[in-house]
């Protein structure tokens, strides 16, 4: 049986390079035997003519459909945008700026082919992404999302060149968060997952479009739409600056009793302390009923379910199952 695979690959301003990108992997694609392949382009606002260039693939290619996106909305929701239209077996997304090869897209069908239990197959970086200090922020935020996200590992040179199955795609209708992003999203979710390393070549033209006021807000809406654990950052200082408050004041009653402070400075000291604790103890309530908000506003699924021993024995093919108040989703 043939399957059907969708391509979603967003586009913003790489006219110079579009109409050779879909070429290679079009090519590439073709040689896959027993795969149906349907393109999902997405121009994020271009603002060259690489509108213009897809339009043309499109007339050129029946398999070809271009989803023009009223400015530039970014890559994350750009992703979703053609994410939105998929409704193949599975869904390849790679970038559209050629630093994702064609042939290991080809790699990524292949091997969902060959593991029909595995639910997604992400690929890893190897090397540099951009320069050390790229390097060295992008280890620290994925360190700091994996403390703050307990029970998952995200891996930190993983990227958004992945393949997933239908299955997968509709579980992630269920979270409609309007910050995405979906590299956090999907290590958060216990799903069956093949990791494929792959060295990212040079842009075949033009320059990165991720400026770093963007990837701060992509680490920004997969830090904070995700964990709640930031609300509770006046709990925290509650319980320092109260210890601080204590000991300082038991400390400035000792000095005073030695006789070698001022008048008035050790009471000022303790009610200064103690108050501040007062008002991270009012704002850390504030907080507990924000959190709360927050979860039931985001309408996440309630919970996950793994399956019981023996279970789908009979098919071990990957196939998360919806429920009323949650999704259950099967790991292997």
């Amino acid at each position: 049986m043939s399957m059907r695979i969708d391509v979603v690959i967003p586009f913003y301003n790489e006219q110079d390079c579009a109409r050779q990108i879909l070429q290679r992997l079009i090519a590439e694609l073709d040689q896959l035997q027993d795969v149906t392949c349907s393109y999902y382009l997405v121009d994020d606002g271009s603002a060259d003519r690489t509108s213009a260039i897809l339009d043309e693939m499109m007339m050129a290619d029946s398999r070809i459909q271009v989803i023009h996106l009223w400015g530039n909305h970014g890559h994350q929701k750009a992703l979703v945008a053609g994410l939105d239209q998929c409704h193949g077996d599975a869904v390849l997304m790679l970038d559209g700026d050629g630093q994702h090869p064609a042939d290991v897209a080809a790699d990524l069908v292949r091997k969902l082919i060959e593991h029909p239990e595995i639910a997604v197959i992400q690929t890893i970086r190897r090397g540099s992404q951009g320069g050390r200090f790229k390097d060295w922020a992008s280890r620290f935020y994925y360190q700091a999302v994996n403390f703050l996200l307990k029970g998952q590992k995200l891996m930190g040179s993983a990227s958004d060149f992945r393949i997933i199955r239908r299955d997968v795609l509709n579980l992630l209708k269920r979270y409609p968060d309007r910050y995405r992003n979906l590299r956090v999203l999907l290590s958060s979710l216990p799903l069956p997952t093949i990791y494929v390393e792959f060295t990212v070549p040079d842009r075949i033209a033009g320059k990165s479009k991720y400026s770093w006021p963007k990837m701060i807000q992509l680490a920004c809406d997969g830090l904070f739409a995700f964990s709640s654990l930031p609300l509770r950052l006046s709990l925290l200082l509650m319980f320092g600056t109260g210890a601080f408050g204590i000991s300082y004041s038991l400390y400035g009653l000792f000095v005073y009793f030695q006789g070698s402070v001022v008048s008035g400075w050790t009471s000022i000291i303790a009610l200064t302390s103690l108050l501040f604790c007062g008002v991270f103890a009012v704002l850390a309530i504030y907080g507990e009923y924000i959190k709360r908000i927050y979860e039931d506003v985001r309408q996440h699924p309630v919970y996950t379910l793994r399956p019981s021993a023996g279970e789908g024995s009979s098919n071990n093919r990957y196939r998360p199952e919806e429920t009323e108040s949650g999704v259950s989703s099967k790991s292997v």
